[in-house]
C-alpha cells in the first residue's frame, strides 16, 4: 500500500509514522508532507491518507476535498485532537476520525478494518465450468442464478455456467456480502445499485428477482451492507 501522512508539525509526523509502521508491511510505502499544499502538488494516488485537520494555508478538510476530486477511491483518515470537528468528515467521505492522543489503539483498529476490506475485495472463487476450472473475482459478481443441477454466475462482463449448485456457492460466499433473496437467486449486496419490491438492480441493465416473503429481509440486509461499508 502507498500511505501519505500530512501534518504541519514534525513531532506528529514522526509519531504517526512510528505507529503506522506497527500495522503495515515492509513493502508498504510511507511518505510524509508538511502541508496540504505540498501534498496536493505531489498529485499522486495513495491508498491511505492520514490527514491532520489544523494546518496553515489550507486545512485538512479543504486539502482532502481537493484531493478526493482527483483520487476518489483513496481512503482518508482524519487526525485531530479536537474530535468535535469530526462532524465535518462527511464532506470528504472520511473513513475514520482518529484522536491523536489515542493513535496506537485507534489506528490499529482502522488498519485492521482496511485489511479486512482488501481481503474481501481480492477474494477469488474457484468454479468448474464443464471440465474447465476457473477463478472468478468475487467483487465482480453481480448475482448467481440456479440453473438445473448447476448455476449461472453473472459478473461485470460475462456470464459463467458453473457445475456447483446454488446452495454450495451460498455457503462458500457467506461473509462476503451475498444474500439468498429468492430460492433461485443469490445476490452480491455490495454490487447492487438499487432495489424495489420485485428486483435488485445492477449495472449493465442486469437484475435479480426478490421473492415476496424475502423482500423485507433483503431490504434490511441491503441497507445494513451499505451502512457498513460507508462507515468502514
Amino acid at each position: 500500500m502507498k500511505i501519505a501522512i500530512v501534518d504541519d508539525e514534525q513531532k506528529w509526523r514522526d509519531l504517526v509514522t512510528e505507529v503506522v509502521r506497527k500495522y503495515t508491511y515492509e513493502s508498504d510505502e510511507i511518505e510524509e508532507f508538511d502541508s496540504g499544499v505540498t501534498f496536493l502538488k505531489k498529485n499522486r494516488k495513495y491508498d491511505i491518507v492520514l490527514m491532520d485537520i489544523e494546518m496553515p494555508e489550507m486545512d485538512g478538510f479543504d486539502t482532502a476535498m481537493h484531493y478526493k476530486i482527483q483520487f476518489p477511491e483513496s481512503t482518508i483518515i482524519i487526525l485531530t485532537t479536537h474530535l468535535e470537528c469530526a462532524r465535518k468528515g462527511y464532506l470528504v467521505d472520511a473513513f475514520r476520525y482518529v484522536d491523536k492522543t489515542k493513535m496506537d489503539e485507534e489506528l490499529g483498529e482502522a488498519f485492521e478494518k482496511i485489511r479486512e476490506m482488501e481481503n474481501e475485495k481480492n477474494y477469488f472463487m474457484t468454479i468448474r465450468e464443464g471440465e474447465v476450472i476457473k477463478n472468478i473475482s468475487v467483487k465482480d459478481i453481480f448475482y448467481i442464478e440456479a440453473r438445473g443441477k448447476g448455476s449461472k454466475i453473472y459478473t461485470v462482463d460475462k456470464c459463467y455456467i458453473s457445475n456447483e449448485k446454488l446452495g454450495e456457492l451460498e455457503s462458500e460466499l457467506e461473509g462476503y456480502g451475498f444474500f439468498r433473496c429468492h430460492k433461485s437467486f443469490l445476490i452480491n449486496l455490495n454490487a447492487a445499485d438499487y432495489m424495489n419490491k420485485e428486483f435488485v438492480f445492477f449495472s449493465n441493465n442486469q437484475k435479480a428477482c426478490i421473492s415476496a416473503r424475502k423482500f423485507v429481509e433483503t431490504k434490511k440486509k441491503y441497507i445494513a451492507t451499505k451502512k457498513k461499508y460507508a462507515s468502514m
